[in-house]
């Protein structure tokens, strides 16, 4: 319930915004040059969320136009580059050899081998605790290749 009711206030305060910011549009020509001018610069960002720019707690301060710019800005460079999947923290370690003996998603569920594999890495991480050297990923590699191999064997 309380999800519900958060969803909803969420809605109506993203309303709110959208109409507060199509006010303030139609009420100044120059507000509605830079909303013209961020269609065209940003067309990958819905027009909505451009209107909702214009409703800002900055609003009345010399900086707002720049803040807007700014923002809608951000939002075209969000929709145009969308970020890289996420991996599980351990697949950097992972060589081509063990993704094919085990897939990470597969390792992560089950939790026996995953441990274990917890357990690995912060064994060989402690090797660099008191020492100025980087860790040596090669070596991390190697010893995970070699874990999954006796892992799928048994």
């Amino acid at each position: 319930m309380v999800v519900i009711n958060a969803e909803r206030n969420l809605e109506k305060i993203l309303e709110n915004k959208y109409k507060e910011g199509m006010k303030i549009i139609k009420m100044s020509k120059t507000s509605q040059e830079l909303f013209k001018e961020l269609k065209k610069e940003c067309p990958h960002v819905p027009e909505k969320e451009l209107v909702s720019l214009f409703k800002s707690v900055a609003a009345g301060t010399k900086m707002v136009d720049s803040a807007i710019i700014a923002a809608a800005h951000n939002m075209e460079y969000n929709a145009t580059h969308p970020p890289n999947p996420k991996k599980l923290w351990f697949e950097e370690f992972m060589t081509d050899t063990a993704k094919k003996l085990m897939k990470p998603k597969d390792i992560k569920k089950n939790k026996e081998i995953y441990h274990e594999l917890i357990d690995l890495v912060s064994h060989l991480e402690k090797k660099y605790d008191n020492s100025d050297k980087a860790p040596d990923t090669a070596i991390f590699k190697r010893r995970i290749t070699t874990f999954l191999k006796e892992k799928v064997k048994k």
